[in-house]
């Protein structure tokens, strides 16, 4: 039967390594966290350069649109009429 030292060392044994692993776990859990927080905010820099460039390249395509309507006035507005025409007929098709 161990004597009261040896148990008490055991003890003592056991508790220094339950800490060490409760600390290994409390920084595997902090890496985890920093390596999740850096890949969203890489991941968040990705949508905003892509949401910018979308932006950008949709107001290149309005500013086009505008300058052809200016150029050619009435085409543009029997070029509307006919798509509305179109959609009306199409849509008035579905509710039937």
């Amino acid at each position: 039967m161990p004597t009261y030292d040896e148990t008490k060392d055991a003890d003592n044994k056991l508790e220094k390594q339950a800490q060490n692993i409760k600390e290994n776990v409390v920084g595997l859990a902090r890496s985890i966290k920093d390596s999740s927080t850096d890949k969203a905010h890489v991941a968040a820099d990705y949508v905003r350069d892509r949401l910018d460039d979308v932006t950008a390249s949709g107001t290149d395509a309005l500013g086009r649109i505008e300058s052809r309507i200016k150029e050619k006035p009435a085409q543009s507005v029997a070029i509307a009429f006919t798509a509305g025409l179109l959609a009306s007929f199409l849509l008035g098709r579905r509710s039937s």
